[in-house]
């Protein structure tokens, strides 16, 4: 299940890199998004990611919570730094899962939720 937690960090480097399109790779465009208390579409996530200040980010306690054929469940936290001290909000400790799914023979995120707790 390596594989899935490289799936986990791309999706990170793309935020990290305000990079949409990287971003679409890894994540369905009608993944279920609940981040910051607020629900969008992943296509709808993707368009805020050029905005996105994720300066870095470490993940640590990645576990696999649930798993079958075409479908995996992570659980982790995450720390997050941002490069614009106006984007304070952004920066943190986060608990975070993710639902990935094979689609098709790919690998996207179809559900995706974070809580604050740092």
């Amino acid at each position: 299940m390596a594989y899935i937690y490289e799936l986990e960090v791309r999706m990170w480097e793309a935020a990290k890199h305000r990079d949409p399109e990287a971003f679409l790779e890894v994540v369905s465009p009608d993944a279920v998004m609940v981040c910051g208390g607020q629900c969008c579409t992943g296509a709808e996530y993707a368009r805020i990611i050029p905005e996105f200040d994720c300066a870095s980010f470490i993940l640590e306690q990645f576990e696999i919570v649930n798993q079958d054929v075409d479908s995996v469940q992570v659980h982790y936290v995450v720390h997050t730094q941002v490069s614009d001290p106006a984007n304070q909000e952004l920066a943190g400790t986060f608990r975070v899962t993710t639902t990935w799914r094979n689609i098709e023979g790919n690998w996207k995120a179809v559900f995706n939720m974070d809580h604050r707790i740092g």
